[in-house]
């Protein structure tokens, strides 16, 4: 890519943060819009530029985006929250609106960007134990698949306007006290962390390093479009909860009532609770080789200072 000026919307995020200190290392220039503007500059110094996000002021957002060559959109409601209220629609909202809001931005770019590289999730395929979905599979008749479909949608109106489009169909990112992880490992040092009942439903999984490596590749390649799937493995309930008391030296505990997780995270509790698989037919298209696809090795790496930290 030619103009190295690259925005990064949802920049704050577990994803957002790590892509802007991997991009700043590889010397690209990068925007930063966010709602928090002093807690982006905080969490993010050294940006070109910060701007306030306001999906209300499409305007405000075009003139900012004009002349960066890569838009990368993380922006969303956290999935892993509990859903209380209109919840549902704030997480609808944040990205369907949310990605309208961009590309309607780009549209009134007097120098559109030469790509949009989108926030997506493998939850477009639905939930299946049998049948393993690559890019090609169709979306999923249920809640989480009408969201991302409509999600990818507004994303890929850009198209039309001579932009490349990108969507990353993200599965569960695995990064140290980050999202997932963040929130298990205090319970697995205390040896009552446990898998989630039945314990055999299979679930995706990408370590945080990988993500990056793919974002950068398709946003690097100007020959990719359209979606990819960010997927190092697949493992069960039941393999994740042992791959976390082995990297930490810690027996897993009783596993964990799947009601428990329904109370907490409401519709987001489908993502545990019941069966995806998910392969990717276009990664190696990129030229990208995935470091880390055994769930073991994924977990060591991310762990072994906290497992070096009981030890002392």
């Amino acid at each position: 890519m030619e103009n190295k000026k690259v925005m990064i919307l949802g920049a704050t995020g577990s994803i957002g943060k790590r892509l802007y200190r991997s991009l700043k290392e590889k010397g690209y220039k990068i925007y930063v819009a966010s709602r928090n503007i002093e807690g982006a500059k905080q969490l993010l110094p050294d940006a070109e530029a910060y701007f306030e996000y306001n999906m209300l002021k499409p305007d405000d957002l075009s003139e900012f985006i004009n002349g960066i060559g890569a838009v990368v959109n993380l922006a969303g409601a956290p999935i892993f929250a509990h859903w209380k209220g209109g919840y549902e629609r704030e997480v609808v909202d944040s990205r369907v609106k949310g990605t309208s809001y961009v590309v309607e931005a780009i549209e009134k770019c007097e120098k559109k960007p030469e790509v949009l590289i989108n926030g997506s999730a493998a939850g477009i395929y639905g939930y299946s134990e049998n049948v393993a979905a690559d890019e090609n599979s169709p979306a999923g008749k249920d809640f989480w698949g009408q969201l991302v479909l409509a999600w990818e949608k507004e994303a890929y109106r850009a198209e039309d306007l001579g932009v490349r489009v990108v969507t990353v169909r993200t599965t569960l990112v695995l990064e140290k006290g980050e999202g997932a992880l963040d929130a298990l490992v205090p319970y697995f040092k205390k040896g009552i962390g446990g898998y989630v009942r039945p314990g055999n439903q299979l679930f995706p999984w990408i370590h945080m390093e990988d993500e990056i490596g793919i974002i950068t590749s398709v946003m690097e390649d100007s020959s990719f479009k359209g979606p990819i799937n960010c997927v190092g493995g697949n493992c069960t309930s039941r393999a994740f909860s042992e791959s976390i008391g082995k990297a930490l030296n810690k027996r897993a505990g009783l596993p964990i009532p799947g009601f428990v997780i329904k109370f907490l995270f409401g519709r987001a509790s489908d993502l545990v609770l019941k069966s995806q698989s998910i392969k990717s037919e276009k990664i190696e298209s990129i030229g990208y080789g995935i470091k880390f696809a055994d769930i073991n090795a994924a977990m060591e790496d991310i762990l072994k200072t906290e497992k070096e930290r009981e030890s002392q």
